[in-house]
Parts: C-alpha cells; sequence; structure tokens
C-alpha cells in the first residue's frame, strides 16, 4: 500500500513553487516602480533644457570660482579627447581651475597631460598636475582626492569632484551649481551613474541590476545620493576643521568618498541634491572574478572601514546592503530554481 503521507507531500505545493510566485510578484512590484521612473526620467529629459538655460541665467555672473579635481590613473584612447572636453566646454559661468591628480609622477597620465599643455590642446594657466603618492590607510583614490581637496586655493568656493571619463553635457555644471547654491542645507549636488549591459551576458546583467534598484528614486529627484563620478560640494564643507565633516571620515581609514558623503548628509539631515544628469556607463564584466570583485567591494569591503555615525549608521550600512542584496538575487532566482515536480497521477 502507499504511503498516504508521501502522497500529500508530492500534491503540496512545492517550495519552488512559492520562490516562484515570490519572484514573479517583485519582478511585476519593479516593473511598475521601473515604468514609473522611466516617466519621470522622460519628463526629466524634457526639461532638462530649459533647467539647464535656467540655472546658467541664474547664476549669471554671480557664479562662484569653481575647482575641479580628477583624480586620475593611467590613460586610454578617449583620454586626451575627455580631458579636452572637461578644460574647455565645460560652460560652467564662472572662473574655473582644475586639478588632475595622479599617485605617481610616472604615471602615464602624468605625461598625457603636459604633452597636451604642451601642444596647446590644455590651458596652462588654470590646469593643473599634483602628484599624491602611495595611499596609506586610506583607498588610492580617497588619497588622491584629499590631497588635491587640501591644495585647493581660497579663492575656489565649489568643488567638483569628477572622474576623468565623464562628460559633461554644456551647462551640467552650472545646474549643479545651482542646486547646490539654492539650498543651504544642501551638502552635495551630484550626478548619478546609469549602468547599462556592454555585453550581452549574464555576467554584465548581474552587475547592473544592483544599480537598477537604486536609479528608481534618483529617477524622481530625491535619491539623496551621492555619486563619487560627478559630485559638487562647497569648499567650506570640505574642511578638516568641521566637525563631525566629510574630510575628517575621508581620513579615518576612509574607503568610498560618495558613500561617506551620503552618510555624513544623512547623519546631519542635510540633502543631496539629484538633478537629472545621468552619465552612461557600460558595464562589460568578461569573467566571474570581475564581477565577483564588483559585490566584493559593494558589499564586503566597504564594511570594513568606519561608519561616518559610531552608534546606529552600521546597522543601517548592514540593512541597506543586505536589502540591495536580497533584492538583487530575488531578481536573478527565476534562472537558478529548478522547474516545479509534475504533478503526481
Amino acid at each position: 500500500a502507499k504511503d498516504p503521507r508521501r502522497r500529500r507531500t508530492m500534491e503540496s505545493p512545492s517550495s519552488a513553487v512559492y520562490l516562484n510566485v515570490a519572484h514573479a510578484a517583485a519582478y511585476a512590484a519593479f516593473g511598475l516602480l521601473w515604468l514609473h521612473a522611466a516617466r519621470l526620467r522622460r519628463r526629466s529629459a524634457r526639461a532638462l533644457p530649459a533647467m539647464l538655460s535656467d540655472a546658467s541665467r541664474a547664476l549669471g555672473d554671480s557664479a562662484p570660482p569653481l575647482c575641479v579635481v580628477l583624480p586620475v590613473k593611467g590613460a586610454h584612447a578617449q583620454s586626451a579627447a575627455n580631458w579636452r572636453a572637461q578644460c574647455c566646454s565645460h560652460g560652467y559661468a564662472g572662473p574655473v581651475s582644475f586639478l588632475f591628480v595622479v599617485q605617481e609622477e610616472e604615471d602615464e597620465a602624468h605625461s598625457l597631460v603636459k604633452q597636451l599643455q604642451a601642444s596647446g590642446s590644455l590651458p596652462t594657466e588654470n590646469v593643473s598636475v599634483l602628484v599624491a603618492g602611495l595611499a596609506v590607510g586610506t583607498s588610492q583614490k580617497l588619497h588622491n582626492l584629499i590631497h588635491a581637496v587640501e591644495r585647493i586655493g581660497e579663492q575656489s568656493e565649489l568643488v567638483l569632484m569628477l572622474d576623468d571619463d565623464m562628460l559633461l553635457a554644456p551647462g551640467a555644471v552650472n545646474l549643479l551649481a545651482h542646486e547646490l547654491l539654492s539650498d543651504p542645507n544642501a551638502l552635495a549636488a551630484s550626478g548619478f551613474s546609469c549602468d547599462a549591459p556592454g555585453r550581452w551576458t549574464v555576467l554584465a546583467h548581474a552587475a547592473c541590476v544592483y544599480r537598477l534598484i537604486l536609479e528608481i528614486s534618483v529617477a524622481g529627484g530625491e535619491g539623496s545620493h551621492a555619486w563619487g563620478g560627478c559630485c559638487l560640494m562647497r569648499r567650506a564643507d570640505l574642511l578638516e576643521s568641521v566637525p563631525g565633516g566629510v574630510m575628517a571620515h575621508w581620513k579615518n581609514r576612509g574607503y568610498s568618498d560618495d558613500w561617506i558623503i551620503t552618510a555624513v548628509a544623512r547623519k546631519q539631515r542635510r540633502r543631496i541634491a539629484n538633478p537629472p544628469l545621468l552619465f552612461l556607463n557600460l558595464v562589460d564584466f568578461r569573467s566571474p572574478s570581475q564581477l565577483y570583485n564588483f559585490f566584493h567591494r559593494q558589499f564586503f569591503v566597504l564594511d570594513t572601514y568606519p561608519q561616518p555615525s559610531p552608534d546606529e549608521p552600521r546597522i543601517q550600512a548592514h540593512r541597506l546592503r543586505l536589502e540591495s542584496y536580497a533584492l538583487a538575487s530575488l531578481m536573478g532566482l527565476p534562472r537558478a530554481l529548478p522547474p516545479p515536480p509534475a504533478a503526481a497521477a
């Protein structure tokens, strides 16, 4: 005789069915949210030309002096074109200076900047190259940023931290400055990376899912997330003398410049403006080790460094990372699940 308990087990819904229902609900929910985010981005894209024009007009001749800090490592085929565009076609209404900062003088980026200045492709009076040396106690990029920011002249009221491969639309710096200066409570004004798969692979798509969750909030313009690729701050907020400020935490074994800015803003209850400036970033991971390195930095390495506040922020950081990891895993779960077992005859 057949065991009735075995029959009930076989006829009962399996855990895979419940998981399939869960991920189907997640896909539906995120699909609606991404459609809403796309509608907001489309509206922002239509309004962006007018926003850029209004920001340039509002700043006018009163735009404060700005220093652009570009931490650089090496050079690639597009470096010269990118740097010419950044230094000569930024469109900012006020005085601008540029600080390229490298780890060592032997870096090919150092010699390339000098060559471009010698050929007249880059100006010489407001473009400088700094050598920061090897990092001790912080990440190399953050060490380069600290070295450059501490050497910015007092005449520069604003500091734009910009990745050297980011191309700015004409008027984008004016919009960031207008967003920051129009709100005294704003700590920073930041663009955001729009990650897209550079090739049609599971690895590239898996890396993009993590950022897609953040884009839902950023699309509305109030995500309150700083992004190190393009982030504008007041120089006064970057001074080491500011109690509990960004610079103090950068120097305290800091690793991620933008995570620290975001955490300090939340601790101080200050706003980070996210105007509709998206920078396309093509993700092209070719091996599982590259994907592992990406998630390792996002979820594990960042947690080994102190958070800006000693009490609740570590719990908040754990929660945010676990939520992001769980959501990203849930979106990729269907492909890893076996098909539901067939019903017993």
